[in-house]
Protein backbone atom coordinates (compact mmCIF):
# COMPACT_ATOMS: atom_id res chain seq x y z
CA UNK A 1 0.00 0.00 0.00
CA UNK A 2 1.03 3.30 -0.70
CA UNK A 3 1.04 5.73 1.97
CA UNK A 4 2.33 8.87 0.61
CA UNK A 5 3.73 10.48 -3.26
CA UNK A 6 6.18 13.04 -3.45
CA UNK A 7 7.91 14.63 -6.28
CA UNK A 8 11.77 13.95 -5.26
CA UNK A 9 12.67 11.18 -3.28
CA UNK A 10 16.24 11.30 -1.91
CA UNK A 11 18.20 7.50 -0.59
CA UNK A 12 20.92 9.30 1.69
CA UNK A 13 20.94 11.83 4.10
CA UNK A 14 24.74 12.47 3.57
CA UNK A 15 25.81 16.41 2.41
CA UNK A 16 25.00 15.22 -1.25
CA UNK A 17 21.12 14.02 -0.29
CA UNK A 18 20.35 17.22 1.89
CA UNK A 19 21.59 19.76 -1.47
CA UNK A 20 19.68 17.85 -3.27
CA UNK A 21 16.83 18.03 -0.78
CA UNK A 22 17.89 21.79 -0.18
CA UNK A 23 17.84 22.42 -3.88
CA UNK A 24 14.45 20.39 -5.07
CA UNK A 25 12.14 22.48 -2.48
CA UNK A 26 13.45 25.74 -4.05
CA UNK A 27 12.07 24.64 -6.98
CA UNK A 28 8.98 23.66 -5.50
CA UNK A 29 9.64 20.00 -5.38
CA UNK A 30 8.13 17.75 -2.58
CA UNK A 31 10.80 15.74 -0.88
CA UNK A 32 11.39 12.75 1.30
CA UNK A 33 14.79 11.75 2.33
CA UNK A 34 15.47 8.31 3.58
CA UNK A 35 18.26 7.27 5.49
CA UNK A 36 18.78 3.66 6.60
CA UNK A 37 21.14 5.07 9.92
CA UNK A 38 19.37 6.71 12.75
CA UNK A 39 21.39 9.72 11.73
CA UNK A 40 23.64 10.61 9.49
CA UNK A 41 27.49 8.45 10.28
CA UNK A 42 29.40 8.67 6.83
CA UNK A 43 31.99 10.73 5.41
CA UNK A 44 29.76 14.09 5.57
CA UNK A 45 30.27 14.26 9.41
CA UNK A 46 33.82 12.81 9.62
CA UNK A 47 35.86 15.88 7.80
CA UNK A 48 37.77 19.12 8.73
CA UNK A 49 34.27 21.11 8.01
CA UNK A 50 36.28 22.62 5.38
CA UNK A 51 34.73 24.54 2.76
CA UNK A 52 36.97 25.25 0.16
CA UNK A 53 37.49 27.16 -3.13
CA UNK A 54 41.33 27.29 -3.81
CA UNK A 55 42.67 24.07 -4.67
CA UNK A 56 39.86 23.41 -6.16
CA UNK A 57 40.36 21.48 -9.87
CA UNK A 58 39.12 23.65 -12.51
CA UNK A 59 36.33 23.99 -14.52
CA UNK A 60 33.00 22.02 -13.35
CA UNK A 61 34.34 21.18 -9.48
CA UNK A 62 36.04 24.49 -8.94
CA UNK A 63 32.61 26.78 -10.54
CA UNK A 64 30.85 24.17 -7.73
CA UNK A 65 33.00 25.16 -5.42
CA UNK A 66 32.20 28.82 -5.61
CA UNK A 67 28.58 28.58 -5.68
CA UNK A 68 28.23 25.92 -2.60
CA UNK A 69 29.92 28.46 -0.69
CA UNK A 70 27.89 30.83 -1.50
CA UNK A 71 25.03 28.77 0.07
CA UNK A 72 26.45 27.78 2.94
CA UNK A 73 27.11 30.76 3.98
CA UNK A 74 23.49 32.26 3.15
CA UNK A 75 22.27 28.46 5.43
CA UNK A 76 24.83 29.18 8.31
CA UNK A 77 22.61 32.33 9.11
CA UNK A 78 19.12 31.03 8.17
CA UNK A 79 20.35 26.90 10.21
CA UNK A 80 22.40 28.90 12.90
CA UNK A 81 25.71 26.66 11.76
CA UNK A 82 28.27 28.61 13.36
CA UNK A 83 31.19 29.42 10.82
CA UNK A 84 34.16 29.05 13.27
CA UNK A 85 37.05 30.78 11.13
CA UNK A 86 37.64 32.02 7.59
CA UNK A 87 40.59 32.50 5.27
CA UNK A 88 43.28 29.68 4.39
CA UNK A 89 47.05 30.27 4.78
CA UNK A 90 49.63 27.79 3.05
CA UNK A 91 53.36 28.03 4.16
CA UNK A 92 55.35 27.57 1.46
CA UNK A 93 58.46 26.05 2.32
CA UNK A 94 60.18 24.87 -0.57
CA UNK A 95 60.95 27.75 -3.57
CA UNK A 96 59.23 25.37 -5.59
CA UNK A 97 56.10 25.81 -3.88
CA UNK A 98 56.77 29.95 -4.23
CA UNK A 99 56.89 29.18 -7.41
CA UNK A 100 53.72 27.29 -7.82
CA UNK A 101 51.70 29.56 -5.44
CA UNK A 102 53.14 32.81 -7.75
CA UNK A 103 51.63 30.65 -10.89
CA UNK A 104 48.36 29.78 -9.62
CA UNK A 105 47.89 33.43 -8.71
CA UNK A 106 48.17 34.46 -12.52
CA UNK A 107 45.15 31.99 -12.99
CA UNK A 108 41.32 32.91 -12.43
CA UNK A 109 41.31 30.47 -9.69
CA UNK A 110 43.40 33.03 -8.20
CA UNK A 111 41.37 35.47 -8.25
CA UNK A 112 41.49 37.72 -4.63
CA UNK A 113 44.38 35.49 -3.41
CA UNK A 114 47.54 36.61 -2.20
CA UNK A 115 51.17 35.80 -1.89
CA UNK A 116 52.87 37.15 0.68
CA UNK A 117 57.22 36.63 0.95
CA UNK A 118 58.78 36.69 3.95
CA UNK A 119 59.93 40.12 3.51
CA UNK A 120 56.57 41.56 4.57
CA UNK A 121 55.80 38.95 7.58
CA UNK A 122 56.29 42.36 9.55
CA UNK A 123 53.03 43.78 7.99
CA UNK A 124 50.69 41.22 8.36
CA UNK A 125 49.11 42.42 11.57
CA UNK A 126 48.98 45.90 10.09
CA UNK A 127 47.32 44.42 7.03
CA UNK A 128 44.36 43.22 9.64
CA UNK A 129 45.75 39.78 9.93
CA UNK A 130 45.58 38.08 13.75
CA UNK A 131 47.38 35.20 14.96
CA UNK A 132 49.87 34.63 12.17
CA UNK A 133 52.72 34.62 14.56
CA UNK A 134 51.19 31.41 15.50
CA UNK A 135 52.59 29.89 12.33
CA UNK A 136 55.83 28.94 12.42
CA UNK A 137 57.21 31.89 9.67
CA UNK A 138 60.62 31.16 10.11
CA UNK A 139 60.18 27.58 8.36
CA UNK A 140 58.58 28.99 5.10
CA UNK A 141 59.75 30.89 2.49
CA UNK A 142 55.78 32.78 1.54
CA UNK A 143 52.62 32.35 2.41
CA UNK A 144 49.66 32.03 0.28
CA UNK A 145 46.33 33.76 1.02
CA UNK A 146 43.14 32.57 0.24
CA UNK A 147 40.09 34.58 1.77
CA UNK A 148 37.57 31.98 0.60
CA UNK A 149 37.44 29.51 2.69
CA UNK A 150 35.97 29.35 5.65
CA UNK A 151 35.23 26.47 8.40
CA UNK A 152 32.04 25.19 10.30
CA UNK A 153 32.05 21.83 12.57
CA UNK A 154 29.97 19.05 10.11
CA UNK A 155 29.11 16.59 13.36
CA UNK A 156 27.10 19.61 14.18
CA UNK A 157 26.21 21.48 10.98
CA UNK A 158 24.81 18.34 9.07
CA UNK A 159 22.15 17.79 12.19
CA UNK A 160 21.49 21.59 11.96
CA UNK A 161 21.53 21.53 8.11
CA UNK A 162 18.71 18.70 8.24
CA UNK A 163 17.05 19.72 10.67
CA UNK A 164 16.41 23.06 8.78
CA UNK A 165 14.77 21.68 6.26
CA UNK A 166 12.27 19.56 7.81
CA UNK A 167 11.57 22.36 9.91
CA UNK A 168 11.47 25.07 8.21
CA UNK A 169 11.40 24.29 4.17
CA UNK A 170 9.17 21.21 4.60
CA UNK A 171 10.98 18.28 3.57
CA UNK A 172 10.00 14.85 5.37
CA UNK A 173 12.86 12.39 6.71
CA UNK A 174 12.73 8.72 7.28
CA UNK A 175 15.00 7.73 9.25
CA UNK A 176 16.19 3.83 10.26
CA UNK A 177 14.73 3.28 6.99
CA UNK A 178 16.50 1.64 3.79
CA UNK A 179 15.47 1.87 0.17
CA UNK A 180 15.40 -1.97 -1.20
CA UNK A 181 14.33 -1.89 -4.75
CA UNK A 182 13.08 0.85 -6.88
CA UNK A 183 10.79 -0.09 -10.38
CA UNK A 184 9.86 3.31 -11.96
CA UNK A 185 8.39 5.47 -10.02
CA UNK A 186 7.37 2.98 -7.47
CA UNK A 187 10.25 2.27 -3.99
CA UNK A 188 10.18 -0.51 -1.70
CA UNK A 189 11.46 0.60 1.35
CA UNK A 190 12.09 -1.42 4.74
CA UNK A 191 9.24 -0.21 6.26
CA UNK A 192 6.54 0.88 2.92
CA UNK A 193 6.04 1.21 -0.95
CA UNK A 194 6.10 4.68 -1.93
CA UNK A 195 6.00 6.82 -4.66
CA UNK A 196 7.88 9.44 -6.46
CA UNK A 197 8.60 11.18 -9.34
CA UNK A 198 11.84 10.92 -9.53
CA UNK A 199 14.66 9.52 -7.33
CA UNK A 200 18.35 10.66 -6.85
CA UNK A 201 20.30 7.98 -4.84
CA UNK A 202 23.29 9.89 -2.94
CA UNK A 203 24.87 6.93 -1.22
CA UNK A 204 28.05 8.61 -0.02
CA UNK A 205 30.50 5.70 1.07
CA UNK A 206 27.82 3.15 0.68
CA UNK A 207 28.44 1.45 -2.37
CA UNK A 208 27.32 -1.91 -2.17
CA UNK A 209 23.82 -0.89 -1.41
CA UNK A 210 21.07 -0.40 -4.22
CA UNK A 211 23.36 2.05 -5.55
CA UNK A 212 25.50 -0.87 -7.05
CA UNK A 213 24.58 -2.10 -9.88
CA UNK A 214 23.96 0.87 -11.38
CA UNK A 215 27.37 2.55 -10.84
CA UNK A 216 29.73 -0.41 -11.08
CA UNK A 217 30.81 0.53 -14.34
CA UNK A 218 32.93 3.26 -12.65
CA UNK A 219 34.78 1.27 -10.93
CA UNK A 220 35.33 3.30 -7.43
CA UNK A 221 37.16 2.67 -5.10
CA UNK A 222 37.07 3.73 -0.67
CA UNK A 223 39.69 6.15 0.40
CA UNK A 224 40.42 6.29 4.10
CA UNK A 225 41.81 9.09 6.10
CA UNK A 226 42.83 9.19 9.65
CA UNK A 227 42.23 12.29 11.50
CA UNK A 228 43.12 13.51 15.11
CA UNK A 229 41.32 16.46 17.16
CA UNK A 230 44.76 17.77 19.15
CA UNK A 231 44.62 20.05 22.67
CA UNK A 232 47.38 22.23 22.73
CA UNK A 233 48.45 24.86 24.94
CA UNK A 234 45.94 27.48 25.78
CA UNK A 235 45.40 30.44 24.27
CA UNK A 236 46.34 29.50 20.99
CA UNK A 237 44.22 30.69 17.95
CA UNK A 238 44.87 29.84 14.33
CA UNK A 239 44.71 32.62 11.60
CA UNK A 240 42.88 30.55 9.94
CA UNK A 241 42.78 27.21 8.12
CA UNK A 242 46.36 25.93 7.60
CA UNK A 243 48.10 24.08 5.03
CA UNK A 244 51.32 23.40 3.17
CA UNK A 245 53.74 22.15 0.43
CA UNK A 246 52.20 18.50 0.62
CA UNK A 247 48.56 20.29 -0.20
CA UNK A 248 50.01 22.34 -3.26
CA UNK A 249 51.45 19.30 -5.02
CA UNK A 250 47.96 17.09 -4.00
CA UNK A 251 45.47 19.37 -4.89
CA UNK A 252 44.43 19.45 -8.48
CA UNK A 253 43.73 23.10 -8.98
CA UNK A 254 47.32 23.47 -7.72
CA UNK A 255 48.76 20.27 -8.76
CA UNK A 256 47.66 20.25 -12.36
CA UNK A 257 49.51 23.68 -13.26
CA UNK A 258 52.75 22.87 -15.34
CA UNK A 259 54.43 24.84 -12.51
CA UNK A 260 53.81 21.71 -9.82
CA UNK A 261 55.69 19.14 -11.56
CA UNK A 262 59.15 20.27 -9.59
CA UNK A 263 57.41 20.23 -6.55
CA UNK A 264 56.04 17.25 -6.70
CA UNK A 265 59.17 15.89 -7.68
CA UNK A 266 61.21 17.17 -4.58
CA UNK A 267 58.44 16.24 -2.40
CA UNK A 268 58.72 12.47 -3.28
CA UNK A 269 62.40 12.29 -3.08
CA UNK A 270 62.30 14.03 0.18
CA UNK A 271 59.39 12.64 1.89
CA UNK A 272 58.93 9.31 0.25
CA UNK A 273 57.08 8.19 3.57
CA UNK A 274 54.64 10.64 3.31
CA UNK A 275 53.83 10.26 -0.20
CA UNK A 276 53.54 6.65 0.45
CA UNK A 277 50.59 7.15 2.67
CA UNK A 278 49.32 10.45 1.38
CA UNK A 279 49.99 12.60 4.17
CA UNK A 280 49.73 16.18 3.64
CA UNK A 281 48.75 18.69 6.44
CA UNK A 282 45.46 20.61 6.88
CA UNK A 283 44.54 22.09 10.24
CA UNK A 284 41.36 23.81 11.15
CA UNK A 285 40.10 24.81 14.68
CA UNK A 286 37.00 24.14 16.87
CA UNK A 287 35.26 26.33 19.18
CA UNK A 288 36.59 25.01 22.21
CA UNK A 289 40.00 25.55 21.02
CA UNK A 290 41.27 22.06 19.94
CA UNK A 291 42.79 21.75 16.64
CA UNK A 292 41.40 18.86 13.48
CA UNK A 293 44.30 17.72 12.14
CA UNK A 294 45.19 15.56 9.44
CA UNK A 295 45.31 13.81 7.30
CA UNK A 296 46.74 10.62 5.08
CA UNK A 297 44.64 8.26 2.19
CA UNK A 298 44.43 4.69 1.93
CA UNK A 299 42.88 3.70 -1.48
CA UNK A 300 41.07 -0.30 -1.33
CA UNK A 301 37.36 -1.80 -1.89
CA UNK A 302 36.69 -1.55 1.69
CA UNK A 303 37.12 1.25 4.23
CA UNK A 304 40.46 0.78 6.19
CA UNK A 305 38.78 0.18 9.90
CA UNK A 306 42.43 0.08 11.73
CA UNK A 307 44.90 2.85 12.41
CA UNK A 308 48.38 3.40 11.85
CA UNK A 309 50.24 4.59 14.57
CA UNK A 310 53.42 5.46 12.36
CA UNK A 311 50.37 7.96 10.11
CA UNK A 312 49.74 9.56 13.13
CA UNK A 313 53.67 10.46 14.21
CA UNK A 314 54.19 11.26 10.40
CA UNK A 315 50.73 13.78 10.66
CA UNK A 316 52.52 15.25 14.10
CA UNK A 317 55.47 15.68 12.80
CA UNK A 318 54.14 17.88 9.94
CA UNK A 319 51.82 19.63 12.48
CA UNK A 320 55.12 20.81 14.54
CA UNK A 321 57.15 21.77 11.26
CA UNK A 322 53.92 24.34 10.80
CA UNK A 323 52.36 25.66 13.74
CA UNK A 324 54.34 27.20 17.32
CA UNK A 325 52.79 24.83 19.38
CA UNK A 326 55.07 23.44 22.80
CA UNK A 327 52.42 20.70 23.88
CA UNK A 328 49.46 18.41 22.59
CA UNK A 329 47.15 15.87 23.45
CA UNK A 330 45.08 13.96 21.31
CA UNK A 331 41.68 13.75 22.47
CA UNK A 332 39.77 12.12 19.95
CA UNK A 333 40.89 9.43 16.80
CA UNK A 334 38.67 8.58 13.44
CA UNK A 335 38.92 7.75 10.51
CA UNK A 336 36.89 9.61 7.74
CA UNK A 337 35.94 7.85 4.20
CA UNK A 338 34.91 8.83 0.65
CA UNK A 339 34.44 7.49 -2.48
CA UNK A 340 36.91 7.76 -4.65
CA UNK A 341 37.85 8.05 -9.09
CA UNK A 342 40.78 8.45 -10.75
CA UNK A 343 39.22 9.72 -13.69
CA UNK A 344 36.57 12.60 -11.95
CA UNK A 345 35.18 14.59 -8.97
CA UNK A 346 32.09 13.95 -9.31
CA UNK A 347 29.50 11.59 -11.16
CA UNK A 348 26.00 12.25 -11.62
CA UNK A 349 24.92 8.37 -13.36
CA UNK A 350 21.09 8.88 -15.07
CA UNK A 351 19.82 5.32 -14.46
CA UNK A 352 16.45 6.43 -15.93
CA UNK A 353 14.41 9.52 -17.02
CA UNK A 354 12.97 9.32 -13.33
CA UNK A 355 16.47 8.10 -11.47
CA UNK A 356 19.85 8.94 -10.49
CA UNK A 357 22.67 8.71 -8.97
CA UNK A 358 24.58 11.29 -7.36
CA UNK A 359 28.56 10.70 -6.07
CA UNK A 360 31.28 13.14 -4.99
CA UNK A 361 34.10 10.97 -6.22
CA UNK A 362 36.61 12.75 -4.07
CA UNK A 363 37.29 14.59 -0.91
CA UNK A 364 35.27 17.55 -1.90
CA UNK A 365 31.74 16.95 -0.79
CA UNK A 366 31.55 19.78 1.38
CA UNK A 367 32.57 22.32 -0.67
CA UNK A 368 31.27 21.15 -3.69
CA UNK A 369 27.56 19.19 -3.41
CA UNK A 370 25.16 22.41 -3.86
CA UNK A 371 26.66 22.97 -6.75
CA UNK A 372 26.97 19.23 -8.01
CA UNK A 373 22.70 19.26 -6.94
CA UNK A 374 21.96 22.58 -8.65
CA UNK A 375 24.06 21.13 -12.07
CA UNK A 376 21.78 17.94 -11.68
CA UNK A 377 18.63 19.61 -11.38
CA UNK A 378 19.16 22.00 -14.20
CA UNK A 379 19.51 19.64 -16.56
CA UNK A 380 17.43 17.06 -15.12
CA UNK A 381 14.13 19.71 -15.02
CA UNK A 382 15.30 21.49 -18.33
CA UNK A 383 12.77 19.35 -20.16
CA UNK A 384 9.71 18.45 -17.91
CA UNK A 385 7.74 16.28 -20.59
CA UNK A 386 9.85 13.84 -19.36
CA UNK A 387 8.19 14.03 -15.78
CA UNK A 388 4.53 13.26 -15.51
Amino acid sequence: MIKKSYDLLVAGSGIVGLAHAYEARKRGLSVVVIEQNARCTGASIRNFGFVTISGQGDGDTWRRAVYSAQVWRELAGLANIKILHQGTWVLCQRPEAVELAQAFLKTAMGTACTYYPKTTYKDLASLGFANTDNLRLNESLGLLYSPHEFRIESKEAIPQLANYLQNEMGVDFLWETEVLSIDDSYVLTSNDQMQAGRVVICPGSQLTGIAKRYIERHHLELCTLQMLRVRVQDGFILPGSVMTDNSLARYLGWSNLPEAKALKERIAREMPEFVKEGIHLIVVQSADGTLVVGDSHRYGSAEDVFASEQVECLILELLYKVLNITEHTITERWTGVYPSSNTYDALIEKVSPRTRVAIVSSGTGASTAFGLAKDNFDEWLANDEDFD
